[in-house]
């Protein structure tokens, strides 16, 4: 029996030992259990009506619960009660002040504090929890606009000028066409910091009654829109079939390719040419958008804009292009501005006064130029030979600026002119005509804004027809 009693104390040593042990890993457990992780999905700092508290709450061992409280003074209320049973191991909670029933905020400052509990050892098995809070102001009051102009008149594929008044000054406004955007600016000169404008245009390709309206937008991303008293003329653009040749392939594209990295060889001519007619078309289409962001927030032009000197229309603006290769179709596309002839290496000067955002070979158009004439406003001078000029460049209406030649995709010696509004590609033709500058622009800015001298009465070098739309002159006279 001897030997048998004296192994207890070391079996109840053993135990005390495992038990210690139990308690110290249960403490260490409890002490160093994580806590959940709470993010704010997007901000929430300057709150508006369409404001939305996004949070996501993580945890490894899993959530238990999430609680949101909103306070404004003296006021404090439960947005956001959830519970998860079994725990899940991610939360992704929304609150919208606009669909709150129970809470209405109010202008001014408030708290928002986020509670969420894990499913951890810690808190003696009650779990730990993660608190955040965040300061943020309601602003609740959208926008307000008031229209200026009283008539505008856009054919389809144009452009117009809206003159208004938007409050707060500092609210982000412009006029939305279709899935176009044309932003506002504060109106240059006017004594009023509300009164802005904008050039908007309604796209070439705009469906029949596709809305135009002004649009504001506050930093609390409050909206607020307004129509405005608009009369469109509709177009049909014509439609031209183009014969593709065996040598026009291979002119145009073993070039294009060398010069276009992000085109790649198709292994064969015609394949390669539809690849670079459709994919690289849009690249390059998208590429100019991308350069109407880079515009300079003034007018950096006073005259009307100045056609090709002695040039002949050969292509223009929107006509619809059938090709066709060994008698069949292969391939539509919609040509976006104006192919003007003269003399083989004829000189090109800028259609107006500017800044030289680029001047490199740029896909289908070649060696080509682009202008900045200020307010999103760009002139575009494609199948260039050469330049005399580099970006950055300033540049004045007239001024040499290159010579005509084939480059990219021509089959002869041309200039493809074109201009861009925002991203849109419009109709030259408005901006030759010295009446149009004077009606639609010239005579709203000395109205609202400073005084602009009026466009010259005269012409451009070789008269384009004229196939505007204009309102009767008592309309004018309205604005």
């Amino acid at each position: 029996m001897g030997p048998r009693l004296s192994a207890l104390p070391i079996i109840l040593l053993l135990l005390l030992a495992a038990a210690l042990a139990a308690v110290l890993y249960v403490a260490v457990r409890m002490m160093t259990a994580p806590r959940p992780v709470i993010t704010l999905a997007r901000p929430f700092d300057m709150v508006g009506r369409n404001s939305v508290l996004s949070l996501d709450v993580r945890d490894r061992t899993g959530l238990r619960s999430v609680k949101v409280t909103v306070r404004q003074g003296d006021k404090e209320q439960t947005v956001v009660d959830e519970t998860f049973q079994p725990p899940r191991p991610q939360a992704h909670e929304e609150w919208r002040p606009a669909r709150e029933t129970r809470f209405r905020l109010t202008e001014g400052p408030g708290t928002v504090r986020v509670e969420a509990r894990n499913a951890s050892w810690g808190g003696f098995f009650k779990g730990r929890t993660a608190s955040f809070e965040k300061t943020f102001t309601a602003r609740l009051t959208p926008p307000r606009i008031e229209v200026l102009t009283t008539q505008h008149y856009v054919n389809q594929g144009g452009c117009d000028m809206v003159v208004y008044r938007v409050t707060p000054p500092g609210a982000e406004s412009g006029v939305e066409a279709g899935n176009a955007w044309f932003p506002g600016f504060p109106m240059p000169g006017a004594s009023d910091p509300a009164i802005h404008f904008a050039l908007f245009a309604y796209p070439y390709d705009a469906a029949a009654g596709t809305t135009i309206r002004l649009k504001a937008r506050d930093e609390a991303s409050n909206e607020v829109l307004a129509g405005f008293n608009l009369k469109v003329f509709p177009r049909t653009f014509r439609t031209r079939a183009l014969d593709i040749s065996e040598s026009f392939l291979q002119k145009v594209v073993p070039e294009i390719l060398s010069q276009s990295p992000a085109v790649q060889d198709q292994g064969d001519l015609l394949k390669s040419f539809l690849v670079i007619n459709r994919d690289l078309r849009k690249m390059n289409n998208k590429a100019l958008a991308d350069l109407a962001r880079r515009s300079q927030p003034r007018r950096l032009w006073k005259e009307p804009f100045r056609q090709l000197g002695n040039s002949q229309v050969e292509a223009s603006f929107a006509d619809h292009r059938t090709y066709m290769y060994q008698g069949r179709e292969v391939d539509r596309q919609d040509h976006l501005g104006y192919d003007l002839a003269t003399t083989a290496h004829a000189p090109v000067s800028a259609s107006n006064d500017g800044v030289v955002l680029l001047a490199e070979y740029f896909g289908i158009y070649g060696n080509t130029i682009v202008i900045d004439h200020g307010y999103g406003l760009l002139t575009v001078y494609g199948h260039l030979a050469s330049f005399a000029v580099k970006a950055g460049d300033k540049v004045e209406r007239g001024q040499l600026i290159a010579q005509s030649d084939s480059t990219g995709l021509a089959g002869g010696d041309h200039l493809h002119f074109s201009v861009v509004l925002q991203g849109q590609q419009v109709d030259a033709r408005e901006w030759w005509d010295p009446h149009w500058i004077e009606d639609r622009i010239m005579t709203k800015l000395r109205e609202f804004g400073q005084g602009a001298a009026p466009a010259p009465a005269s012409t451009p070098a070789t008269p384009p027809p004229t196939r505007h739309s204009h309102p009767p002159a008592a309309a004018r006279r309205r604005r």
